[in-house]
């Protein structure tokens, strides 16, 4: 799939604010994200536009992402979204709007909440939930599992995959130090008892 106009005209300031790396990760995670639209009924401007502009903060100095945020006054629901891994996604959230032009909430909400999960409401956004699965599933490094879920989620069976992804986030970030967000916590208690499933479920 070809980058679309209205994703196009945003790659030049894409290029100028992150490294080539992860221009590419954003590219690859919009084109995930236009096959998402068919499996899932989305709609493909808004799915494909999420995926390019995910990341735009990503390589911004954790100091800038917090000015950010602070000047647009956006809300911080939980301490642990002061860490950059959590702090890049409303920041990217921010730029959307202001220097992108993104106007679509569900867009900027999906952007928003991608590096972990938002409120009941947001982490049932399917948009939102597409997103943080196709993050993982467009890695600048490969890891095990990632050929599992891409299964799964290109099968239609997005309660199984935001069930591998809160599962295989949570223990990643534990890992590595990283707060794990509340919201990544209750999606994880919520998609297991709905699902019932056992261990071998999480199998890599």
């Amino acid at each position: 799939m070809s980058i679309h106009a209205c994703t196009a005209r945003r790659l030049p300031f894409l290029e100028a604010v992150l490294t080539p790396a992860r221009v590419a990760h954003s590219i690859r995670v919009m084109r995930v994200m236009g096959r998402f639209a068919e499996v899932y009924g989305l709609d493909r401007e808004a799915a494909c536009l999420a995926g390019l502009l995910h990341d735009v903060a990503k390589d911004l100095d954790p100091g800038l992402q917090r000015s950010l945020v602070e000047k647009a006054d956006f809300p911080l629901e939980h301490a642990c979204e002061e860490h950059p891994v959590y702090l890049h996604a409303a920041a990217g959230a921010v730029v959307a709007g202001s220097e992108l032009g993104v106007v679509d909430g569900a867009v900027i909400g999906a952007i928003a909440t991608h590096s972990y999960a938002g409120d009941r409401e947001t982490r049932e956004a399917l948009l939102a939930r597409c997103l943080r699965v196709a993050d993982l599933l467009a890695p600048i490094d490969e890891w095990e599992g990632l050929a599992k879920l891409s299964r799964v989620a290109e099968e239609g069976r997005i309660d199984e995959a935001s069930l591998l992804h809160s599962a295989w986030v949570i223990e990643y970030f534990g890992e590595r130090g990283v707060p794990v967000h509340p919201n990544l916590l209750a999606t994880f208690e919520e998609l297991s008892t709905k699902l019932e499933v056992d261990e071998s479920f999480y199998a890599r």
